[in-house]
Order: structure tokens, then C-alpha cells, then sequence
């Protein structure tokens, strides 16, 4: 091989090289989570953490459609606030079953490192009575009528609401254990659940920052500092033989004025919708759908600050 036709193979490979370089470090760029990050909401006024969504903005300002979810993040200079709401009752049953988590990353990234859980998996079946158990073998998926089911899995829901009173803590700063929902942890952590007169699941924690960050308040100079939350579901194991319904839109239900209860349209069971021929068709959707789903829903941005 001659001496041209050898430098002209490594000038080649090392253009090759280059471009596979560049080309990944294009990748790693386009994944940042730092494109996706978003401004963050200044609490002007500290929220009141009783379960009840008073406080925050009405419809809640993110909503995650495949979780079923709508959510919201503010701080002030010494506390993280985050609040969770679902008017779906599958995905408020999948919760009560399976808990809640919502991990917390002071690098902004999707770090599964620092975490509050409530409520606690399980907590329901273990807790339940022999009445309770045998009040809930009813599968609602069988009740003659989607109202019905509905009405059916609600009361369900409020049943087993009673038995979500603890949570966990993971991750922060010497308060890591299991806690009953009336304990006062060493980190000033609180965690609250309610649901309110129109049949909305409403979750809500205020999180000291001197328990997860790098400093007990923030000032100017950490406006935009990266902060980001992973809310986290685990569905339950789907029946044997049960096939996964269809779904259009926004799952099984529509969001209008706020995101469930009185402020929901039914968007799935029994809807109808134009057909490729120009005629009615109806579409079957499984009221149960979302409870067999596992979910994440990541809000990637920056602390907030004002004078």
C-alpha cells in the first residue's frame, strides 16, 4: 500500500471517528434533561397542607394524560411544595393499592435517590377487614351499566381511603424511616391526602429544603438552579385473560374545568365517534384501564426567586 493511499484510510478513519463523536455528544445534548427544564413558580404565600387544593391554582397548571394526572411545584426560599390530583377513580384506586411515590433531584436530573412514599403500598390489604375483603371481591368491570361501575369503583375508593396513614421517607437527611400521617418527622416534612366533595384525589407534601439541598434557604444567586420531581404509580396485575381496552383521547375521561369529580366529562365507556365512512361508531373503553398502568411523570426546573 502506498504511503498516500495509507495517510488518505487514517484521514478518513479519524473523519469517521470525529463524526461518530460529535454525533453522541449531539445525542447526550438533545436528551439533557436541561432543554426540558422550565421555570419555576415563586409561593408567595406558604400552602396550608391539609390534602385540600385551595391553595393552588385552579386547574392545576401541568396534567399528565397517560398518568391521569394533574400536578403542580412551587418554592419559596426555605420549602419545596408539590401537590398531585386525580378525579380518575381507577387511578385514585391504583394509588391506594400500590402508593404513591414522588422522587426528588436536587441535580435536576432523574435521580431515584431522595423520596417521600404515601400512601404506603399495600397498606389497604393488609389493614382491611373480613368485611372489607369480601365487600371489594365484586368486580366492577362486571356491573351492568358504566355509571354504575363508576358509582361502584368510587365507593370502593372511599373505602379504602380510610387505611392510607402512613408514609416513608427515603433519601433526606436523618429522617428516613416510616412515619403515621399525624407524626411530625425531624426533617419538617408533611404529608397530607383528602378527597374532596367532587370525588377529586388530592395530594399534597411542603418539603424543607435544609432536608434535601445543598443549603436550609435560598437566595438570588440560586434562581434557575436545576430541581426536578419524578411522580411515580405501580398498577396492579391485570385479571387472568382480561385483554387491555382501547383508549382515545385522554384515557378513559376528558378533563374540562379542573381535572376530575364534578369538573369531569366521561371520554371513554360507550363514546361515540365518526367512522373512515362517515358513520356513528361506538367505541369500548374499560372504565379499570388506567388502575393496571405503571406511571411516571418527570417535571424537570428551576428554583424560583423574588425580592
Amino acid at each position: 500500500m502506498s504511503a498516500f493511499r495509507k495517510q488518505l484510510q487514517l484521514s478518513l478513519l479519524a473523519t469517521l471517528a470525529s463524526a461518530i463523536i460529535l454525533g453522541n455528544l449531539s445525542c447526550s445534548i438533545t436528551k439533557s434533561s436541561k432543554s426540558k427544564r422550565r421555570p419555576g413558580t415563586w409561593q408567595a404565600q406558604p400552602v396550608t397542607i391539609d390534602g385540600y387544593n385551595n391553595d393552588w391554582p385552579a386547574p392545576y397548571p401541568e396534567y399528565d394524560d397517560k398518568a391521569m394526572l394533574g400536578y403542580a411545584v412551587s418554592n419559596d426560599k426555605e420549602n419545596l411544595y408539590i401537590t398531585v390530583e386525580t378525579g380518575d377513580p381507577a387511578t385514585q384506586l391504583k394509588i391506594l393499592h400500590s402508593g404513591l411515590t414522588v422522587w426528588i433531584d436536587k441535580a435536576g436530573e432523574r435521580n431515584a435517590i431522595t423520596a417521600i412514599n404515601f400512601p404506603l403500598p399495600d397498606a389497604y390489604k393488609a389493614k382491611k377487614s373480613d368485611d372489607e375483603k369480601r365487600a371489594n371481591e365484586m368486580n366492577v368491570g362486571q356491573v351492568s351499566t358504566p355509571e354504575k361501575q363508576r358509582y361502584a369503583l368510587e365507593d370502593r375508593v372511599k373505602r379504602a381511603f380510610q387505611f392510607a396513614d402512613e408514609y416513608s421517607l427515603q433519601g433526606f437527611k436523618g429522617c428516613n424511616r416510616q412515619f403515621n400521617i399525624v407524626e411530625n418527622d425531624s426533617c419538617g416534612i408533611v404529608v397530607r391526602m383528602a378527597i374532596d366533595s367532587t370525588n377529586e384525589l388530592i395530594w399534597e407534601a411542603v418539603v424543607p429544603l435544609k432536608a434535601f439541598y445543598y443549603k436550609a434557604a435560598i437566595s438570588a444567586a440560586d434562581k434557575g438552579k436545576p430541581l426536578s420531581i419524578c411522580i411515580e404509580t405501580t398498577g396492579l396485575k391485570r385479571p387472568a385473560g382480561q385483554k387491555a381496552a382501547r383508549q382515545t383521547g385522554r384515557g378513559n375521561f376528558t378533563p374540562s374545568i379542573g381535572f376530575g369529580g364534578m369538573g369531569m366529562r366521561m371520554g371513554g365507556m360507550g363514546m361515540s365517534s365518526i367512522s373512515a365512512n362517515g358513520g356513528m361508531q361506538q367505541q369500548e373503553v374499560n372504565i379499570l384501564e388506567s388502575l393496571y398502568k405503571d406511571t411516571k411523570t418527570i417535571k424537570f426546573f428551576g428554583l424560583a426567586w423574588q425580592n
